[in-house]
């Protein structure tokens, strides 16, 4: 049975007083989550376990874990365009059954993607093709996605293709669409020289000009596959550059292949403006990739976003995980978007794949003394464009239960936290094994949670959690081949008792630390092993 694809409002950079194509249209019965923005996937980590290797901490990131699952958006009953949705859950975590409560906030819309109309797009790829883009077959994969969206274009839409090694040029400028030669262009595309990301990309984003035209997106991809070794290299610098050019209205989409590219400054250019973040771990992944993105284009719908949380007299929050973009505190929190863009993902259905849920903020609770019940009040304000107006909304969260008592049976505050308690769970499993540098006891890690989720889906049967077990089972494959004797016992393994980050270790933001990668250059993460012959694990695409 196919499922109907999910809505995605997705927060992305591109700021315009027009509003095209909203005119007329009102709050409806569709619509769906938000997106973050910020990473869509783990295909790095995917890939560094089909090289028989043991992924690092830094190449699981929440945002881009989450966005691999579906998730049924909770009712959008607010009455405007976008509402506040928090949800509550209390019971046993899955890796040491210890207390668990867990507030998670997201951001529903009443709006029907199809009443809108789709913005034309001025559109330009920056292509590196440096001499490492020879490797595994790298450049062979970008090319394979960029022929892909050179055919799923509109003939309004209109494509400038720049390349760049230790020189930039501009092989097509920005213009209406001739395919045949634009095809041309991709195939000639060959590995030479140095990287010089900051030249590259800037001589992209000038091709938009310093006043993008209001009445198209305006949208760079950026693609490559390792670090900055020429021009400029500074990742300050390159950074600093991009937010000045996404500041006029300039979205921008990152895409990361091959296991040495730069995760740290390919993910901060598309969180600083809450674009997207790609890994392409196979061509079926660029084909994929590709399409998603010319589907996630839509005009804004909200500008300015804010979402704050705020504990209720007897709690305290602990770590934040779903976005580096969240500002943490022990009673507070907050995340800020300069905009929301509504998006339908036609090409995600209800097989695996990217499949684009929306984004989730997990927060760890704590009860502490004189609760109230009272959990937390979380606020949405926005204003839509062409209007200086900010529309409010809070919604107060309560758990009328003694909040240090585990049920038995998980508390849930709506149907769809059951799939999102399991997700969350699983992330916290997976990421406890990326840390420990015992492979004896990370095995006992996804033991624990392994055991757990098979319990839950029998009675909460998802395709995306049998999905994760499976990538589980790979990574503990992998694992054994490592740790030879097998997995620990959990009493041995003291951070098996705990899925969080000690005391001492930084909390909120999903913080990430970019390990050195067995290919010694990037941020990659991976830790090597010996090669198993391993069978071909689940994707999650088709």
């Amino acid at each position: 049975m196919r499922v109907l694809s999910s809505t995605v409002l997705a927060f992305a950079t591109a700021c315009t007083s027009s509003s095209a194509g909203l005119d007329g249209a009102a709050p409806g019965p569709g619509g769906g989550g938000v997106s973050f923005g910020g990473a869509q996937d783990v295909g790095e980590f995917r890939g560094i376990l089909d090289r028989g290797e043991i992924p690092g901490p830094d190449t699981l990131d929440a945002n881009g874990f989450f966005n691999e699952h579906f998730n049924a958006p909770a009712p959008a009953s607010c009455g405007a365009l976008l509402c506040a949705v928090p949800g509550l859950s209390v019971g046993h975590d899955w890796l040491t059954g210890a207390h668990q409560a867990t507030l998670q906030i997201s951001v529903s819309t009443t709006v029907d993607p199809s009443t809108y109309q789709r913005l034309p797009i001025n559109l330009v790829v920056v292509v590196d093709h440096s001499g490492s883009m020879a490797s595994d077959g790298r450049l062979d994969k970008v090319k394979a996605g960029l022929h892909t969206m050179i055919d799923q274009l509109h003939d309004d839409d209109r494509l400038a293709i720049v390349e760049f090694d230790d020189r930039v040029d501009v092989d097509a400028p920005l213009a209406a669409l001739d395919r045949a030669a634009l095809h041309a262009i991709v195939a000639r595309l060959q590995p030479r020289g140095a990287t010089d990301i900051f030249d590259g990309l800037a001589a992209g984003f000038q091709l938009l000009g310093d006043a993008p035209a209001s009445e198209r997106q305006n949208r760079v991809i950026f693609l490559s596959d390792g670090n900055a070794t020429a021009g400029d290299t500074s990742q300050a610098h390159i950074l600093a550059m991009a937010a000045s050019r996404v500041k006029l209205g300039i979205g921008l989409t990152t895409i990361g292949v091959g296991k040495d590219f730069d995760v740290e400054l390919m993910r901060g250019l598309a969180e600083q403006g809450a674009g997207n973040f790609y890994f392409l771990e196979d061509p079926s992944a660029a084909t994929e990739v590709f399409t998603e993105e010319l589907d996630f284009f839509m005009q804004p719908l909200a500008l300015d976003v804010q979402v704050s949380a705020a504990a209720g007299p007897g709690y305290q929050f602990g770590e934040v995980v779903g976005s580096h973009l969240w500002s943490a505190g022990a009673r507070t929190g907050s995340i800020q978007i300069p905009a929301v863009f509504v998006a339908s993902r036609t090409s995600q259905s209800g097989e695996q794949g990217r499949r684009g849920g929306g984004s989730m903020i997990f927060i760890q609770l704590m009860p502490t003394a004189g609760n109230t019940g009272r959990v937390a009040d979380v606020t949405l304000s926005y204003r839509t464009p062409g209007s200086a107006v900010r529309i409010s909304q809070t919604v107060a969260l309560d758990y009328a239960a003694d909040p240090e008592v585990t049920p038995e049976q998980p508390y849930l505050s709506a149907p769809e936290m059951a799939e999102r308690l399991a997700m969350y769970n699983m992330f916290l499993g997976l990421r406890a094994a990326t840390r420990s540098t015992d492979p004896g006891c990370a095995m006992a890690m996804l033991d624990a949670t392994r055991a757990a989720a098979t319990a839950w889906n029998r009675s909460h049967e998802d395709p995306d959690l049998t999905a994760d077990l499976m990538l589980l089972d790979e990574y503990r494959a992998n694992l054994q081949v490592h740790a030879g004797a097998g997995a620990r016992a959990p009493g041995e393994c003291s951070a098996a008792n705990q899925p969080y980050p000690p005391d001492d270790e930084p909390r909120g933001n999903d913080v990430q630390r970019f390990a050195c990668s067995s290919g010694g250059g990037g941020a990659s993460g991976g830790l090597p092993i010996a090669l198993v012959a391993l069978a071909a694990c689940l994707r999650r695409r088709r």
